[in-house]
């Protein structure tokens, strides 16, 4: 009888602190959903304005000449279906005649990565990134 009396005082009280527990948790979620700071952030003066994109179309313009940092909008043209990769950046999309490949990326330091279209094995372009 004394074994059966402490076993429900225990669970009991398990409940109770699992309970509280939850509560206690519940509560400090919303207090800090509503206490999270807000992030602003201001440029100086003294901070160098970001370079601004080029856009450029390939075959058409077979060399793209870019800043570290700049933004290129790159559009990649080829009558038949290809995959067209920047293999030294790691970077591939689908081409074709009703497939329009698209590669938006910032220029890495300096250096000059080709261009090819992998299924045709030829060069569509050149992309330089120089200071």
């Amino acid at each position: 009888m004394r074994g059966r009396g402490l076993l429900i005082l225990l669970a009991t009280s398990v409940l109770l602190l699992s309970g509280l527990s939850s509560l206690r948790t519940s509560s400090e979620k919303k207090s800090t959903k509503q206490t999270t700071p807000t992030t602003t952030t201001s440029v100086s003066p003294a901070t160098k304005p970001a370079p601004s994109g080029v856009s450029a179309v390939m075959p058409a313009d077979p060399k793209v000449k870019l800043a570290p940092g700049q933004q290129l909008t790159l559009q990649i043209r080829s009558d038949s279906p290809d995959i067209a990769a920047i293999s030294e950046l790691g970077l591939k999309v689908p081409v074709g005649p009703d497939v329009p490949g698209e590669i938006v990326l910032i220029a890495p330091s300096s250096g000059s990565f080709d261009v090819t279209l992998q299924v045709a094995k030829r060069s569509v372009g050149k992309i330089v990134v120089s200071d």
